[in-house]
């Protein structure tokens, strides 16, 4: 007796309610579409546009002050997110955290302890980007965040660092926090910049006209900065954090020199990467981005993935489509013009249109246009070089690059087999944190060409606490028989070795 499919549950499930999310949530239902938006936030507006309904509701001087210190790119959200809210065909699900994709278009969910599984004809994956990892030295104390996690801060918490603060890196974002900061009467004590000006001289003949205001607005920045007596220097290197119970102090390399300040919040940023986790682990095809150093979701134009798992580990054609950030990191206006493009081709796919627009495309490569300039400009510094024996990799498991190094060299030279042997990989993170630097290390050792390596995802993407899986729903007949990879794949034969002899 055959297995009937369950009901598709909505036309569409969005991952993801910041800019890309939204702007194809509105255009899908505006096209007459059902759509599930899943977002594990509380409100929408992604990391950009974080907290934004409650921020401009706030008339207290406080309030108005963040506001004005956030900037006209934030505020920019407000339309978006009023007309998102305004669609009655859109279930709006928040504070939901997605733990398995697949490419039939099934999508686990966890929601407090409830969790289940719900179905769109097709999914659209908006879950955004990340901040690119950077191991070095006492990058795990307390007191080293990430200008990202200072931002949440200020958006949602409304919370101003104090005391002698350093940042360190490279990228637009860097720039941005320490002006953010400064109008907020925090004056950082040095902004250390890993990028040169030899950079910006290279990446000029990159420029190109929609360009010119964010070269304008960086250069308003880096003045702001000099007005302000904040101290700032480029070409950093070899950064370190050192301290007891938290960070203390602050090493770092400028021009052969070596400097040492004191320090009491470490700031770091090198650059944006897309969140891999859920296309990894759904089975689609990655592809290594060289200029941004990071993979990225191999897609059509308009967002289709490609799953590179075997017939019998689905149940039909990818109805998988990557969006915004978490496709190519553009920023939110790129972000927005591509969440329209993967709707049109959604509603094509979905009958109910002729697919992506010729002015809806040309916005998304406008958009797009000023990324060759930003790469070439900021290139990745923090994470530019490997990290030496004695640091962390893996923050979860506490496992040093000295570690993963040894194993590779023992004969654990495939990524899977080297997370089965170590468990780098296998803490709450799921990865996220150290396997782009597990698998530098590994291409290091190997001396292997190519796309670096992945570990092999799969679910649960994130934690899911076993009373809540005790009430599991939604979980179609067929997926009880449905089979899986092997967890530990082995090694080729020419890379492993013979146990030493006794």
């Amino acid at each position: 007796m055959s297995i009937n499919a369950p009901l598709p549950d909505a036309d569409v499930i969005i991952v993801g309610c910041g800019p890309s999310g939204m702007a194809a949530a509105v255009e899908l239902a505006e096209a007459g579409c059902s759509v599930i938006v899943l977002d594990m936030q509380p409100t929408p507006g992604g990391q950009i546009f974080r907290n934004l309904e409650a921020n401009l509701c706030d008339t207290s001087l406080a309030g108005q002050s963040l506001l004005a210190a956030l900037g006209p790119a934030y505020r920019a959200g407000a339309d978006l997110i009023q007309r998102f809210r305004a669609c009655s065909r859109i279930d709006y699900r928040p504070q939901t955290t997605v733990w398995e994709v697949r490419p039939d278009g099934t999508v686990g969910w966890l929601q407090g302890m409830n969790v289940g599984y719900v179905r769109g004809r097709q999914v659209l994956l908006a879950h955004g980007a990340m901040e690119r990892p950077v191991p070095f030295p006492g990058w795990t104390l307390p007191g080293v965040m990430t200008a990202g996690a200072v931002q949440t801060l200020l958006k949602a918490g409304h919370l101003k660092p104090s005391g002698r603060i350093v940042l360190a890196g490279t990228g637009p974002l860097l720039l941005l926090l320490a002006n953010q900061l400064h109008q907020l009467g925090v004056k950082p004590a040095l902004v250390g910049r890993t990028d040169r000006l030899s950079d910006s001289v290279r990446a000029m003949r990159h420029l190109r006209p929609g360009g010119l205001v964010l070269l304008v607005k960086g250069l308003g920045w880096l003045g702001r900065l000099k007005l302000a007596g904040v101290k700032s220097v480029t070409g950093l290197e070899n950064l370190a954090a050192d301290g007891a119970q938290s960070v203390e102090s602050v090493s770092f390399t400028v021009g052969g020199k070596r400097q040492t300040l004191p320090c009491d919040l470490l700031i770091v940023h090198d650059g944006i990467v897309p969140a891999i986790d859920i296309p990894n682990a759904a089975g689609l095809r990655l592809q290594w981005d060289g200029p941004n150093a990071s993979w990225r979701p191999a897609t059509t134009p308009d967002g289709l993935g490609a799953s590179t798992l075997p017939p019998e580990m689905s149940a039909g054609p990818c109805v998988l489509r990557v969006t915004g950030d978490a496709r190519k990191i553009g920023g939110a206006d790129a972000a927005m013009a591509h969440g329209r493009v993967a709707a049109q081709a959604i509603l094509a796919a979905l009958d109910h249109g002729a697919g992506p627009s010729a002015e809806a495309l040309r916005a998304v490569d406008k958009a797009l246009s000023v990324r060759p300039f930003l790469d070439a400009a900021f290139p990745p510094g923090l994470a530019q070089d490997l990290p030496d024996d004695d640091t962390i990799v893996c923050r979860c498991e506490e496992l040093t690059a000295g570690d993963l190094r040894a194993k590779i060299r023992s004969g654990f030279r495939n990524m899977d087999a080297l997370r089965g042997e170590t468990r780098c990989g296998m803490g709450p993170c799921q990865g996220r944190n150290c396997m782009v630097t597990a698998a530098r290390l590994l291409q290091d050792e190997t001396r292997a060409a190519g796309c670096l390596p992945t570990f092999r995802g799969r679910p649960p993407i994130r934690p899911i606490p076993l009373g809540a899986v005790a009430r599991l729903s939604g979980l179609a007949p067929r997926a009880t028989i449905r089979l899986t990879l092997e967890d530990k794949p082995e090694n080729a034969s020419e890379d492993t070795v013979d146990a030493p002899a006794e």
